[in-house]
């Protein structure tokens, strides 16, 4: 539709309206196909593959938002109104994870549906607005903060304000300036980084709108550019206001927050990242997985999401390609320069601060911006905006074919569309994984009763300590004292007298070949490839080491582990009753030759014995042990050597004395017996 200079276009609003619902439908469909795993058991399950973050913890950023969401509290300055109080609020009804799920999914159909009403804005076609509509939905940025980041995902309010600036430029009456202002305040409060994106960019944005007036340009439109410019200036003057009146601390406190530069290198987009489909990609992932892991990106994966698609790129060039042959007769050539300048805009902030080429050094518009800002880091993020504009060209280009009286022109529209489907496709197959750590975890959460439940792991994961909550059981993870390791013998003594139940051993751990091996005291539950179940079944114990000091960190063999310690250290041995006659069966290896070990309970010699450089088991007695603790004490008459002299490993630790498996005894006979161990020698430590 040709719309002549001076004359003003506005598409009825009930018609937008209309396609915005339709969108929406649409959108919401794709959504539910999806995530439909999610959809099975939302208070289960999370949405997204754990490809794109940090393999080592890929539920972190989730559990931290779920854990607010079920605390209601999100400390201070991380508190995003628009994002985390509907969250918080659903949470009371539905649950933290089923929140997390809906604030998340939403965001597909509602990104669709604000785009589209932009797109009928740039590019007034029904048909393209619907393709960029759709297009800006699923983007592979979208999928991937979907994923893990839930306020980056809350990707609709950005087409909302680049729609409320736009049509504030085209008649800047009182309704739409509020209307801008609600826009500016709402992308702001959804997320800082919008906020952010939308400071830096929309003054570009309504500047190159003013300088093209695709809809209308008029001799007053740089008053109206200047009215504009007003507003969107004083929007983030008056957050910053309000900030300063509900948090006067913040503001003096905000250098803390600061990134170092360094981390921007890694969390810039790579401009070809642009042209590289999503990692997780059914079909083409694996070569994409292939391709980043030789670019030393590893550690920020996710923020390279940001490929648009090579099948939107060339529907995205029909517009700019009819501009560029001086075709205006349809509003989208029209707008096409200016949404290749916020395009372009975006794309450089996105990059990196700064490009070495042979002597050269360029500098790229975010080591500015960070002078200004420097608690932002990730600016890849403006690969959103990017996304956004080519959408919205894709749109105007595939409407343009489609209305084509030539059927090439529409067939190869249809085939570019179907080829865009494809490269964008978010599924299949789908992208879930469990809320839980384990599958061992999910089986437990769904047995009814008390349990109390030993994960071999310490809370070195942030995700691992976050979902303890949604465990439904008392659930421990290792740490320093009592539980410090999954390996050491007569574990399931300790675990009886403390009253667990059940142990869930990880099979990437290193006590998991011990316990799997030789489960004494235990009896085997459900076996998973990630994980399994042992339940203690040990009978309530007469005594057994509750913990041990002096002992440097557990190390593994095959089936078998062992502690190093210095010139002494000691056992706390606990009983449950007073043991006229204790005794302890215990393996012993010395370092590096033969020593004389000493041992003492409670600080009283008891006896001292010739322990070899091979492993052998000995029966020290420990008299009478009164009800509650006491302790054993292990002290080598000589030194302890420094492992790196004796061998030249490099290992700097000074060894006497290595312990192995023991046995705790009530009836200590009247001796001293040593029986040799089927172990062989270990001479490496």
């Amino acid at each position: 539709m040709r719309v002549p200079r001076g004359k003003r276009y506005a598409p009825p609003v009930s018609g937008e309206l209309r396609g915005a619902a339709i969108a929406f439908v649409a959108a919401s469909a794709v959504t539910l196909t999806m995530a439909a795993p999610v959809i099975v058991a939302p208070s289960q399950r999370l949405f997204g593959s754990a490809g794109t973050f940090a393999r080592e913890d890929p539920n972190r950023d989730p559990l931290v938002v779920i854990e607010q969401m079920r605390t209601g509290h999100v400390p201070a300055p991380y508190l995003q109104p628009l994002t985390d109080l509907p969250g918080r609020a659903l949470a009371r009804l539905v649950g933290p994870v089923t929140a997390y799920n809906f604030l998340v999914l939403v965001t597909f159909p509602l990104s669709a549906a604000a785009a589209y009403l932009l797109a009928r804005h740039v590019v007034a076609s029904h048909a393209g607005a619907l393709v960029a509509g759709l297009a800006y939905a699923f983007l592979p940025f979208h999928v991937a903060h979907a994923a893990h980041h839930p306020h980056v995902a809350q990707t609709q309010w950005i087409p909302l304000y680049f729609l409320a600036l736009w049509r504030c430029f085209d008649r800047p009456d009182r309704r739409r300036v509020a209307w801008l202002a609600a826009a500016g305040a709402a992308v702001t409060l959804s997320n800082f980084y919008a906020g952010f994106i939308a400071a830096v960019i929309g003054p570009v944005a309504l500047a190159a709108y003013a300088l093209v007036s695709p809809r209308d340009g008029g001799e007053r439109r740089w008053m109206r550019f200047a009215r504009v410019a007003v507003v969107i200036l004083v929007i983030p003057a008056v957050l910053l206001l309000l900030a300063r009146v509900l948090a006067p601390d913040l503001l003096a406190r905000a250098p803390a927050f600061a990134f170092p530069q360094s981390d921007l290198f890694l969390h810039a987009a790579r401009w070809w990242s642009y042209l590289v489909p999503a990692v997780d990609h059914p079909l083409a992932g694996s070569g994409v997985r292939r391709l980043w892991k030789g670019s030393a990106v590893e550690g920020a994966l996710l923020e390279q999401q940001v490929g648009v698609g090579w099948s939107l790129l060339v529907l995205a060039a029909v517009p700019v390609w009819r501009r560029v042959g001086d075709d205006r007769s349809a509003l989208a050539a029209r707008a096409a320069p200016v949404l290749v300048v916020v395009a372009a805009a975006a794309l450089l902030c996105s990059l990196s601060p700064e490009r070495r080429i042979g002597p050269f050094t360029f500098v790229r518009p975010s080591a500015l911006l960070y002078e200004v800002a420097p608690m932002f880091r990730a600016y890849a993020r403006f690969g959103v905006v990017v996304g956004l504009m080519v959408a919205l060209l894709a749109g105007g280009g595939a409407a343009w074919l489609l209305a084509r009286p030539n059927s090439a022109a529409r067939r190869g529209a249809i085939l570019l569309l179907a080829l865009a489907a494809l490269e964008l496709a978010p599924f299949p197959p789908w992208r879930w994984r469990d809320v839980l750590p384990t599958r061992a975890h999910r089986e437990l959460a769904a047995q009814p009763g008390p349990l109390r439940v030993l994960d071999c792991v310490p809370p070195s994961r942030a995700s691992d300590a976050l979902a303890v909550p949604l465990l439904g059981h008392d659930i421990a993870l290792l740490a320093p004292g009592a539980f410090d390791d999954c390996g050491e013998p007569g574990l399931a003594d300790k675990l009886r007298a403390r009253g667990f139940t059940h142990v869930i051993v990880r099979r990437d751990t290193p006590a998991a070949a011990v316990l799997l091996a030789a489960p004494s005291g235990f009896a085997r539950g459900p076996q998973f490839d990630d994980s399994a179940i042992l339940q203690v079944t040990a009978p309530p114990p007469v005594a057994y080491v509750d913990a041990l000091d002096g002992f440097f960190p557990r190390e593994y063999g095959l089936d078998s582990s062992w502690r190093w310690m210095g010139r002494s250290g000691s056992l706390t041995v606990i009983a449950t009753d007073g043991v006229p006659a204790a005794a302890i069966d215990i393996e012993l290896e010395a370092f590096p030759g033969e020593r004389r070990v000493e041992w003492l309970v409670n600080g009283r010699s008891l006896g001292a014995v010739d322990v070899t450089a091979r492993w052998k088991t000995y029966m020290l007695s420990l008299g009478t042990l009164p009800r509650g603790r006491s302790t054993l004490m292990l002290a080598s008459a000589t030194p302890a050597v420094t492992a790196s002299d004796a061998l030249g490993n490099g290992d700097p630790r000074p060894l006497a004395l290595a312990v192995g498996r023991w046995k705790l005894t009530a009836d200590a006979g009247s001796g001293r017996f040593v029986l040799e161990s089927a172990r062989g020698s270990r001479r490496t430590p």
